[in-house]
């Protein structure tokens, strides 16, 4: 994970209105100050701030520096002194309530919505960007591209809203924008064309379906699942960490994973786990761009989730990545739902992939057939279907 900034006293970071730019560094004391508009809502961001800390839905892709993840001295410091920007990945069901904090949706008894003001607000003072576009790839796989594309319209409205308006709302002094907020024009685009990386996803995730309704035993199921990825399709990191937090037999935060995943509408059941591979194709995506940004060095990209396991997962891959050295972690993060030798054989078979697919004698496995996708595809609804 790329490492956090070398920030200055706290006390010395003095954003302030009415004062130009300036720097003065030296190896023992740091100082900037910048200047802000005069009608830049500074107390309010503080107090969004706050409240943003308090529910804490966003998960960095970066080790935060030490005033902490929401706090605006961080954000003024990276973006004005080091050049840095910050990228700002929701998931489907942040995206939503920003657009439908732009169509006048009441906050009061959503408190999800409230918080969505309040970021957005906070993405707008700090100059954080917002990159949408896997969440209206799952909108148009769906509900079609129509829709799709009206939500962004109104996604685009809602990011060009008032600021102060979003902090009132955000802030419990107004339960709606005011205003005549209508949606903005956007290119048209084939968001409902299939996605490479959902796919195979959503391969993992029947696996997972499949594996779960054998009722075999959870270390079972962990391993069989790993053991598949490896001789019979690919390992996927995601995935992987998925299993090792659903299958476990104490307690795992498991709930609503597989959507309707008894229910006798076994197309129910499907849509619920093409779901799942909807969050693991975030989640995927959000640590593609991390580690792109880590090799650049001059984007940091957050997630934010309203769902707890997934925020979970992301926390996982991103502390437990490629290295030995973050296995004995993993094991002691997993023991908090499996015996302790169970997390350590699930932990070993996870870097042994790893380790394989490090190696210099790895090569990338080929298709077998070319509808092999579209086979795995059929087979494993085939097998969700059957289950009674």
């Amino acid at each position: 994970m790329p490492a956090q900034p070398s920030m200055p006293n706290t006390a010395q970071l003095a954003p302030q209105k009415g004062l130009s730019l300036k720097e003065n560094f030296d190896d023992q004391n740091s100082a900037f100050a910048i200047r802000l508009p005069d009608d830049f809502p500074l107390q309010d961001l503080f107090e969004i701030s706050s409240c943003l800390n308090e529910v804490d839905v966003c998960v960095p892709g970066y080790i935060p520096p030490e005033v902490g993840l929401y706090h605006p001295y961080g954000y003024f410091y990276e973006h004005e002194v080091e050049y840095i920007k910050t990228m700002l990945i929701p998931d489907r069901n942040v995206v939503s309530r920003f657009a439908q904090l732009a169509q006048g949706k009441p906050v009061q008894k959503d408190q999800h919505l409230r918080t969505a003001a309040g970021l957005l607000g906070f993405c707008q003072c700090l100059d954080i960007e917002i990159e949408p576009a896997i969440a209206f790839h799952e909108l148009a796989h769906k509900e079609g591209n129509e829709v799709a594309l009206a939500e962004l319209e109104w996604f685009r409205a809602a990011d060009s809203a008032n600021t102060q308006d979003l902090m009132d709302v955000g802030l419990i002094r107004k339960d709606a924008l005011v205003g005549d907020y209508s949606p903005r024009k956007v290119e048209a685009h084939d968001l409902a064309k299939p996605l490479k990386r959902w796919n195979r996803n959503y391969i993992l995730a029947l696996k997972m379906m499949e594996l779960e309704l054998r009722r075999t035993k959870p270390i079972d199921r962990v391993l069989t699942l790993l053991d598949w990825m490896r001789e019979d399709f690919m390992f996927g990191g995601p995935a992987a960490l998925l299993a090792s937090v659903y299958f476990a037999p104490n307690s795992p935060p498991k709930k609503r994973v597989f959507k309707d995943k008894n229910s006798a509408d076994r197309e129910k059941a499907i849509a619920g786990v093409r779901n799942a591979a909807w969050d693991l194709t975030q989640l995927s995506e959000f640590l593609r761009k991390v580690n792109e940004a880590s090799e650049e060095g001059h984007t940091r990209y957050l997630f934010a989730s309203f769902d707890k396991h997934l925020r979970l997962m992301a926390r996982l891959a991103l502390k437990f990545g490629p290295s030995r050295l973050a296995s004995a972690g993993l094991s002691s993060a997993l023991s908090e739902w499996w015996p302790v030798d169970e997390a350590n054989r699930i932990t070993d078979c996870i870097f042994d992939h790893l380790d394989r697919i490090n190696s210099s004698q790895w090569t990338v496995k080929t298709a077998p057939a070319p509808d092999f996708i579209n086979q795995l595809i059929r087979a494993g609804e085939q097998s969700i279907r059957e289950f009674c």
